[in-house]
């Protein structure tokens, strides 16, 4: 109590230097802040993703010639290929296939009241492997195959501009001028969830899941397998390989290639050409350089603030030294005293850089799949407020405090009782 009391009473005396610190400080963590939070929301498992830790994507495949290397195509996966090359190892707890949203018209069976959504097709699996919110009904299942109307699942705000209501399942829809069956109302799935993201889903046929020859390894699909354990990754990977070398050694004219995947989630996200992979040895390099930056260069500037109101404190520290105190102790009470102020920076510059990310959300979320979407960037509280982002918070303002302010401070210590006193 004693050190915070003694802060707010130096808070008083240097309005202006306390308060250009207790900015400076803001600022660095706002900026630092907002790249932790954005890694977070790219990849780390928020809701309905909440499986990235233990999830391996396929969303390219290379097919080549046997004879003719020179003939490629590059191209996506196939229902087939989970069916044959992931579903069936042990180390899969759940797997599914989904063509990426795409813009599809949904009406009531009249033709009436259309509306433009982002639509889906993939499989039962889908709900196994992500953690949909169902506000009523259920995902569809296999027993939902087959007939002439197809099972749906829509998102709540679909259901309320088509019927008013999320009280939707039974209810008969056109979707693309097709009749289709609503089995279940999901909440609202944000923009930022790169692979869950819909407005409508429904199921593929069938029949993209039958492997006729080579070519039907190949479709529009990405396959995402759950792993039971995050140890079980490697299993997977020689599991895949292995079929994938099974498939190949039985044919006479193109061979598949799957070119190092499954990838992981931070490969995925940055996986954009077909034909070559993510450097992310560079892309941690560029996140950790832009940390780096952003711990020295203010705390650089915020040393000179330190260093001045020492200088104004010399005289203060020459008394307490010709009454005992040592210089660990006036080096604790300084740094302790200016932590204060930098956990009232902290905390300010926390919230800007809520508000930094919460504005910034469109630029900084927007990738090749969700350019044209009609969903809302809305953000996980669950990701903005959890304990990590917190202790990662107070980290910094640590670090910064330490870069600082330490250097002024054992400087200031180390004058003489005398030379103190005389203010030299």
């Amino acid at each position: 109590m004693q050190t915070i009391r003694q802060a707010f009473i130096l808070l008083r005396q240097n309005p202006l230097l306390s308060t250009i610190f207790i900015l400076g400080t803001a600022f660095a963590i706002t900026m630092i802040m907002a790249i932790v939070i954005t890694w977070q929301m790219k990849y780390a498992d928020i809701e309905p993703e909440v499986n990235r830790n233990r999830s391996l994507y396929i969303s390219k495949m290379h097919l080549q010639g046997k004879e003719n290397k020179n003939w490629n195509n590059y191209t996506a996966c196939s229902p087939a290929f989970m069916k044959n090359c992931v579903q069936p190892l042990p180390e899969v707890e759940a797997c599914t296939a989904f063509v990426p949203a795409t813009v599809a018209l949904v009406s009531m069976p009249d033709g009436t009241n259309a509306v433009k959504v982002d639509a889906m097709e993939t499989d039962p699996g889908f709900w196994k492997v992500f953690r949909m919110q169902f506000v009523a009904g259920r995902g569809f299942d296999d027993s939902d195959r087959g007939g002439d109307v197809s099972a749906i699942v829509v998102a709540a705000s679909v259901a309320r501009k088509l019927f008013g209501t999320t009280d939707a399942v039974g209810k008969t829809v056109l979707l693309n001028r097709n009749e289709a069956r609503i089995c279940g109302v999901v909440k609202d799935v944000s923009v930022i969830a790169k692979d869950a993201y819909a407005q409508v889903w429904r199921m593929y046929p069938a029949k993209l899941q039958d492997a006729t020859s080579i070519w039907s390894y190949a479709q529009s699909h990405t396959v995402v397998a759950l792993a039971r354990s995050s140890e079980d990754i490697p299993a997977i990977r020689q599991g895949i390989a292995k079929r994938v070398k099974d498939i190949n050694a039985v044919q006479t004219e193109v061979l598949m290639d799957i070119m190092e995947q499954p990838d992981e989630i931070v490969t995925h996200v940055n996986h954009v050409w077909a034909n070559v992979g993510p450097d992310l040895r560079m892309l941690y390099i560029q996140y950790t350089l832009a940390l780096l930056i952003v711990l020295l260069v203010p705390s650089l500037n915020l040393c000179g603030l330190s260093n001045s109101r020492m200088q104004q404190r010399i005289s203060e520290l020459g008394v307490r030294k010709a009454f005992g105190a040592t210089r660990g102790v006036l080096i604790r009470q300084i740094l302790n005293e200016n932590l204060v102020l930098t956990l009232i920076g902290g905390a300010v510059g926390l919230v800007f850089s809520y508000l930094a990310v919460y504005g910034m959300r469109t630029w900084l979320f927007t990738n090749n799949q969700n350019t044209g979407t009609s969903g809302e960037f809305d953000l996980s509280m669950s990701v903005l407020f959890s304990p990590t982002v917190f202790c990662l918070a107070f980290l910094f303002c640590l670090v910064i405090n330490l870069l600082s302010a330490g250097l002024p401070t054992w400087l200031a210590a180390r004058h003489t009782i005398v030379d103190s006193l005389n203010d030299k």
